[in-house]
């Protein structure tokens, strides 16, 4: 199976062991994103400023407002865009590993004892569609690539089974209280 643009095998399966790397598109970079805002930020100054000289200079506080805010959400959007998954699986171990922007060191790290491991998907409204795929064990419960699409998902899936790591499709995960 070819590789889907958001799950990578890095270094190639070797039999029950691999790393799989998870991370979503990030159609701009840095550069690109900035272009883009520094170009939103001179269109709407320019059009304030405008507004501005002909007597409306309540304009001007607004359309800061609205770059303020603009540039917020660029930077959380880019910040998204740099989440990354890494999925090693060795012979006795699966571990996870979670970064965000450009840190070296895994922001969330968890490692589950393979024989335990449990791997559910939660399906969708098609059988070749989960919509949820979860890492349980005695270690915890973790959801992985929450940022995939169905298809993406559906191939992870299929990557961790051809590292001998099957996973159990569910049509819902029920809360139960205790």
């Amino acid at each position: 199976m070819d590789d889907v643009l958001m799950v990578k095998e890095v270094g190639g399966a070797r039999g029950r062991r691999a790393c799989i790397l998870l991370a979503p598109n990030q159609s701009l970079s840095f550069a690109g994103n900035l272009w883009v805002f520094i170009s939103l930020v001179a269109v709407s100054l320019g059009i304030s400023v405008a507004f501005a000289l002909a007597g409306a200079w309540m304009v001007i506080p607004f359309a800061g407002l609205e770059m303020l805010l603009l540039g917020a959400l660029f930077g959380y959007v880019y910040m998204e865009g740099t989440r990354r998954e890494v999925i090693r699986i060795t012979d006795e171990r699966v571990v996870l590993d979670t970064s965000r922007g450009s840190l070296k060191r895994p922001v969330y790290h968890t490692e589950f004892d393979r024989d335990s491991l449990a791997i559910l998907v939660r399906m969708g409204a098609t059988p070749a569609e989960p919509t949820a795929v979860t890492f349980s064990g005695p270690e915890g419960c973790l959801e992985v690539g929450e940022f995939l699409t169905d298809a993406e998902k559906a191939a992870l899936v299929e990557k961790l089974g051809i590292c001998g790591l099957r996973a159990r499709k569910e049509q819902c995960f029920r809360l139960q209280d205790f």
